[in-house]
């Protein structure tokens, strides 16, 4: 079984106030920690790391500069892509997608922004996406959920059907591309790649996620 990873991180950091996937979490960026659990799984073969077009060339040095062969022994034997991203995540993803081999078998979908990734939740993602087709991360809401119009609740949703979705999102690799081909020909754009796998019909399952593995969003959460 061929096992690609996909880690997007081609944003442009707008709530930010800079591209966060460059920022420096000690002494590596963020990107660089999220890469580097992606490195240890030693079931996916290759590596399709996504950034901002302008960003693509400088991206190589840093790749290598992680820690490279010497931490990680047989870093020469995965195969890392840079490729440049699109106006949005959805583009982004579809970007790399087209790349991949097409003898791939399972793509395990990673944003680049959330450093915090288990080995455990990664090789859980590929399981359960081998065996039903996908299989995507998600935590339960802790909080009482409202429905909200103008100000006024409407509704108050059951809390125990409502999940955060994180990353991984991982699917067999038919499926994720026959998903964002359909979603591109209706016009459809969506942040979230499982959406786009539901618009076909097919079922999603979720497999439990990490509180800890946190989207980095602002500047605040560097500090956690």
């Amino acid at each position: 079984m061929k096992i690609s990873a996909v880690i997007v991180a081609a944003g442009s950091g707008k709530r930010f106030g800079s591209k966060k996937q460059f920022s420096l979490i000690g002494k590596r960026r963020v990107f660089e920690i999220a890469l580097s659990k992606f490195l240890k799984i030693k079931e996916i073969t290759d590596i399709s790391l996504v950034f901002p077009p302008e960003d693509v060339n400088p991206a190589y040095p840093n790749v290598v500069r992680m820690g490279g062969v010497k931490k990680y022994k047989k870093l020469e034997s995965k195969k890392i892509r840079v490729i440049a991203g699109g106006k949005t995540r959805q583009h982004s993803v579809f970007n790399a997608l087209n790349r991949l081999d097409t003898d791939t078998d399972i793509v395990v979908i990673h944003d680049g922004v959330r450093p915090f990734v288990t080995a455990e939740i990664i090789k859980e993602s590929i399981k359960i996406a081998a065996k039903y087709g996908s299989a995507v991360a998600a935590v339960s809401v802790r909080d009482t959920v409202k429905l909200v119009s103008g100000n006024v609740i409407k509704s108050t949703p059951e809390r125990d059907k409502i999940f955060l979705a994180q990353t991984p999102q991982t699917f067999k690799y038919p499926l994720i591309l026959k998903a964002y081909k359909k979603a591109f020909k209706e016009r459809y754009f969506s942040t979230d790649d499982s959406a786009l796998v539901e618009r076909t019909g097919r079922k999603v399952r979720i497999i439990p996620g990490d509180y800890k593995n946190i989207k980095i969003t602002f500047k605040t959460d560097l500090l956690l």
